[in-house]
């Protein structure tokens, strides 16, 4: 059986890990950072695998290489193979499989993260890892299987259906004002007014992102010319920077939690009162099923992840 496979050299688990490095890191360079030989030994595998399967696997594009269709679905197979394998192997040792969680940095922080325990728990006992991801690479990356689970926008994923998504909680917009940054005695009814507020400090992210563009067009409208005070990395840095009263912001719902209100007025935006957006639980129905995860176990994760979002406002 499969004797035209292993008649001809050049099919090997060795050379299959080099290519999925180079699949998961997006460059050779990037596989084998400040290592020219395996750098080299990489390059040199892929050549011998073209070879092998008689068919360009990838492509100079600019200064780096990307898939062509044949090498995209060969990194489909052999990740779906080896995947399968470690499985087979960790159940015969008896020991817990991984499963790779992936959103966007806040979310991580602010949803999934409270919810690992009872992830681990509805996976009988697994191994959540987590990565952060931007938002519009999430979807590819659990299509072609490199994460199992995701926490992204609904409309993020093409073909969303109750298959393979489900609802987690829907993101909503505040205002948060520190109260020493206002005059005394003022109320979250007196944040109504644009200019109590409007030259303020603020905060914003820098990253470019929907979020952090949808802030500046709303903020550019209540308060022309707006310039913030202070641009951050992430939304996780912009919430900091509220909690210790240094600035106002607007963030999302789940940056909340842990607010002293007694503090910080928090009321919501009503430029972005149609902005909500809707966070789902996303994963690929042939990945899951080749790896025994059932709809109980999903629904269960959901559940956890629905409840971590409950909780934070």
């Amino acid at each position: 059986m499969f004797d035209s496979l292993f008649s001809k050299r050049g099919l090997s688990l060795d050379r299959l890990r080099g290519f999925l490095e180079m699949a998961g890191a997006g460059s050779i360079a990037k596989a084998a950072p400040g290592d020219p030989v395996r750098q080299s030994q990489i390059s040199r595998q892929i050549r011998e695998l073209e070879e092998f399967f008689g068919t360009e696997l990838t492509r100079r594009h600019g200064k780096s290489l990307v898939f062509t269709p044949p090498g995209e679905r060969l990194a489909r197979l052999v990740r779906d193979q080896l995947q399968g394998l470690d499985d087979f192997r960790c159940e015969m040792e008896q020991r817990p499989k991984s499963y790779l969680f992936g959103s966007a940095a806040s979310t991580l922080e602010w949803l999934v993260t409270p919810a690992l325990p009872t992830i681990a728990s509805s996976l009988e006992g697994a191994r959540p890892r987590t990565a952060s991801f931007r938002s519009e690479a999430l979807a590819e990356a659990v299509r072609e299987g490199s994460v199992d689970f995701a926490v992204v926008r609904r409309d993020a994923i093409a073909g969303a259906s109750k298959k393979n998504s489900h609802p987690i909680v829907s993101l909503s917009f505040h205002l948060c004002v520190p109260r020493r940054l206002l005059r005394k005695g003022a109320s979250a009814a007196d944040l109504a007014d644009p200019t109590v507020w409007r030259s303020l400090p603020f905060a914003t992210g820098r990253d470019g992102g929907r979020l952090d563009q949808a802030i500046r067009l709303a903020m550019e409208k209540v308060a022309p010319g707006f310039a913030p005070a202070f641009e951050c990395a992430s939304v996780l840095q912009v919430s900091q920077l509220v909690a210790r009263e240094s600035c106002a912001a607007i963030l999302p719902n789940l940056a909340l939690s842990g607010f002293d209100t007694r503090r910080i007025l928090v009321v919501p935006f009503a430029p972005l009162a149609n902005h909500t957006r809707s966070l789902v639980l996303h994963w690929n129905p042939r990945y899951m099923a080749m790896r025994g995860v059932t709809d109980a176990a999903i629904r269960a994760i959901a559940a956890a992840l629905a409840k971590a979002g409950e909780s934070s406002h």
